[in-house]
């Protein structure tokens, strides 16, 4: 085992990682490779939620998960004394929290274009080239089909759409096998250019 890398601030709340349960109904597919990155870059810098009576981890499954491939046998946490209705809430609060946020663009873009690198930001020079490319102005959905079709699926950037019942409806139906061909369907039946 490896000795966590937790700052003093956080030491009296750490515990063995040992001992300690992911939520078996966790809905959320995190991306431990960022989380790894992250510890490995500025240690753990928050400590994750536990249910004191199963030992199973409410907020912070994958940062547990990132913990234990790094090798760590120590972890910050903390306790709460809650019942499973309470736990499920919570884990669901933790994800859906996340989900709701956005983000103004073009000071994250400044925040990343101000750090020497993107290292343990989440984010990469990609990203970036992505961020600074959308500050020049409005872009046809022609334009994004050829942007999308040259590049690296994995260099493409996420886009998050909160659609209203109706609209989601009309998403679902439009034709294509993937959601990048239905929303490309919508914004162009929008008269989206």
């Amino acid at each position: 085992m490896v000795r966590a890398t937790i700052p003093d601030t956080l030491a009296n709340l750490a515990v063995p990682i040992d001992g300690l349960q992911p939520y078996g109904r966790n809905p959320r597919k995190g991306n431990t490779d960022v989380i790894v990155e992250s510890l490995k870059r500025h240690g753990q810098y928050r400590p994750i939620v536990v249910r004191a009576k199963t030992y199973e981890v409410l907020a912070g499954n994958h940062t547990l998960a990132a913990a234990r491939e790094l090798g760590w046998d120590q972890i910050a946490a903390t306790f709460v004394d809650v019942n499973d209705d309470e736990a499920a809430r919570i884990v669901l609060v933790d994800n859906r929290a996340a989900d709701l946020g956005t983000y103004d663009d073009d000071l994250l873009a400044e925040l990343l274009s101000e750090l020497p690198d993107t290292t343990g930001t989440g984010y990469d020079a990609d990203d970036l080239a992505t961020l600074l490319a959308l500050q020049d102005g409005p872009h046809s959905v022609d334009d994004l089909q050829d942007a999308l079709d040259e590049a690296d699926a994995s260099a493409w950037p996420w886009v998050k759409v909160q659609l209203d019942p109706e609209n989601h409806r009309e998403f679902q139906a439009q034709p294509g096998e993937t959601d990048q061909e239905k929303l490309l369907g919508l914004l162009t039946r929008a008269g989206v250019q």
